[in-house]
């Protein structure tokens, strides 16, 4: 039976995780099994050994550090012996709650805004672009003004691009719950293997105002929302 504490780590909101001196994982909560989609525990390990304390104990240091859609303001690293090291990383808390809403909303085709988009800032660009749309995705409502300001940011991002890849499908698995009903989401990705994305945070800053979800890797962004009919 697990020990209270036991329980507590392991629903805790945080990511934890406790790694051997060779940097094998051998322990992990379920928001830590979650953080593993966006980083790998390697680069995690890595974290730890960086803000690890000189001697055995604990050490806790204030952060600014981003996987995808989790920003984290601190962690805290400790090891007892030479065999393990624990990490615990802290998500940042704003009095901000971001949520999907239904207010000011347009009926629209989300290929349309995206035909428009990508015409009036690579039209000029030597990009070559591969298209894979689901073309059962219905019409949607969105803030269509600030969402074509997120995807105009986008698409600049990629105007020096050899190749970009643009999908657009349904998240399969996935629901998004607005005043207690159920709708499914709607994935957008861009993408270019060569690329190394620069300007992440202004990414979110859009994202927030057209009320719709990002998500920022190594040559890919990805834009979720609910298909809200």
């Amino acid at each position: 039976m697990q020990t209270l504490i036991e329980s507590f780590s392991e629903y805790d909101l945080n990511p934890f995780m406790i790694f051997s001196s060779e940097g094998k994982l051998l322990h992990y909560n379920q928001e830590g099994e979650y953080l593993f989609s966006f980083v790998s525990p390697k680069e995690l390990y890595e974290l730890a050994i960086n803000y690890a304390p000189k001697s055995f104990g604990m050490r806790s240091s204030h952060i600014n550090i981003r996987y995808d859609r989790y920003t984290f303001c601190a962690l805290l690293v400790g090891y007892e012996d030479d065999e393990r090291i624990a990490l615990r990383l802290y998500k940042e808390m704003t009095n901000i709650t971001h949520s999907f809403g239904k207010e000011n909303l347009t009926l629209t085709n989300i290929f349309s805004l995206l035909e428009l988009s990508k015409n009036s800032v690579l039209a000029n660009k030597s990009v070559l672009i591969s298209e894979l749309y689901d073309p059962t995705i219905p019409q949607m409502k969105l803030h269509v003004e600030k969402f074509l300001k997120l995807l105009n940011k986008i698409f600049v991002e990629y105007t020096d691009s050899r190749e970009i890849e643009i999908r657009v499908s349904l998240k399969i698995g996935k629901n998004i719950l607005i005043e207690g009903k159920s709708y499914p989401v709607c994935n957008i990705s861009i993408s270019d293997r060569e690329s190394r994305l620069k300007n992440g945070d202004i990414f979110h800053t859009l994202a927030r105002e057209a009320n719709v979800l990002v998500i920022v890797k190594k040559g890919k962004i990805i834009v979720e929302f609910p298909i809200i009919a």
